[in-house]
């Protein structure tokens, strides 16, 4: 017995001691945080991804709208299925580039700790409040901030009514939000602003996101080990076996099939709390980019044709999960920390491989919307003819938030032509 105890705490011991010696090789290629690995510290200050760039490993996001640490909920805001969510601070000073990386626009972040003019909790009198839930896409990545699409609905709602009645839209959105954190957030806050109209413009960032093939995820043993042993996230980058690694996975119909009713199912719980409130929902499908054609080809190329195209690729073996050194990609975000994202982090990186799901869940939302009744804009088909005013993937540059505008304007006003405004409360 006191052999096996010897033999155990042998073992012990040299496990600790090559631990502290692989953290302490990569505190000198990465910086000494990798140290505190495992620990909150360790994720403690945010750095952008910058696999194979190391000219940029020390630049700092503190300053632009991907940062937002005012967290509230879980902590692990943006796993599936995570309850929480994070918004910025009240009046934080933000700045996003332009489109062409050449200027720093200034971002008003309000009292409430999200995007535009400063609003109160208690809706104005003889106001139409208009919600829009979304992402970075919603919030504007890139845009000044009179040319987010939040922003031009307001003034086309306006505009079309003459001031009377009064339209305020709220953008309502936060970057890197998946439907989890939109549900959570509009339930937390979004109630009670008492919004005549809600509207749901999203769909990449669920896409992105990987459920483990095993439905454990993090709370398996050996993804708690690498978790917090930087020797564990080694041995997985060389022999990769744990679920952040699962490529092949990440490229299956069953994958996308999966995000698609974890997607449907948040929009079923937003459907039934605005329906017991007498809000007005209206769903938009969100344009998308496979960033395979290049910007300057991309004019008259429309989603569907680029969707085939991806796919006649992946028939072809030109890409897929061979395509992106996935392994290496794990260990790098792991010890860098670099941000809470985790296994979307790396299933996103590569936006053909997302268009695939993409495209599943704006099919199925188009299925959703019409069984349901719900107001509905095909944001797809207003945008085909001009997805060379996308920046990348999914965001977009000023003229197409207009488009985007004029298309969730004239919904509403039908709405509201037809008698079906948005019921209030007693």
């Amino acid at each position: 017995m006191r052999t096996t105890i010897k033999i155990l705490a042998l073992v012990v011991l040299n496990l600790l001691v090559a631990e502290a010696a692989v953290r302490l090789y990569f505190a000198t290629q990465v910086g000494p945080r990798v140290l505190l690995y495992g620990t909150p510290w360790h994720r403690n200050v945010v750095e952008p991804f910058t696999y194979g760039k190391r000219a940029a490993a020390n630049e700092r996001l503190t300053d632009t709208p991907q940062t937002h640490g005012n967290k509230i909920g879980d902590s692990r805001a943006y796993a599936s299925g995570a309850t929480g969510y994070s918004k910025y601070f009240p009046n934080e000073t933000k700045w996003t580039e332009s489109p062409t990386h050449e200027e720093r626009y200034p971002v008003r972040i309000n009292n409430q700790g999200f995007r535009g003019e400063d609003f109160t909790i208690e809706k104005p009198p003889g106001t139409i409040r208009v919600l829009t839930l979304g992402a970075s896409s919603t919030f504007g990545y890139h845009d000044r901030d009179d040319e987010t699409y939040p922003f031009l609905l307001e003034r086309e709602l306006e505009q079309a009514s003459g001031g009377s009645p009064r339209f305020e839209v709220i953008n309502f959105a936060i970057p890197h939000a998946t439907t989890d954190n939109i549900l959570a957030m509009f339930q937390n806050e979004g109630l009670a602003l008492d919004p005549d109209f809600v509207t749901f413009y999203e769909g990449a960032n669920d896409s992105a996101v990987v459920e483990p093939r095993d439905g454990k995820g993090e709370d398996g043993l050996g993804e708690r080990l690498i978790r917090v042993s930087v020797l564990a996230a080694l041995l997985d980058r060389i022999l990769p076996r744990s679920e952040a690694v699962d490529a092949e996975w990440w490229w299956s119909d069953e994958l996308a099939a999966r995000r698609s009713r974890a997607f449907l199912a948040n929009l079923d719980r937003l459907r039934e709390e605005c329906e017991s409130r007498g809000i007005h929902l209206i769903v938009a499908t969100q344009q998308f980019r496979s960033t395979l054609v290049p910007e300057k080809e991309l004019h008259g190329v429309s989603y569907a044709e680029e969707l085939e195209m991806v796919r006649g690729k992946v028939a072809r073996g030109e890409i897929g999960p061979h395509m992106v050194a996935v392994p290496d990609m794990a260990f790098h975000s792991r010890v860098k920390g670099v941000d809470e994202a985790g296994l979307r982090t790396l299933a996103g990186f590569y936006p053909p491989r997302t268009m695939l799901v993409h495209a599943r869940l704006m099919d199925d939302l188009r299925t959703w919307a019409k069984k349901n009744g719900v107001g509905f804009v095909d944001v797809i088909a207003a945008l085909d003819g001009d997805r060379d005013l996308m920046v990348n993937w999914v965001h977009l540059r000023g003229e197409a938030n207009a488009i985007v505008a004029r298309a969730l304007a004239s919904e509403i006003l039908a709405e509201l032509g037809s008698g079906r405004e948005a019921k209030r409360r007693s």
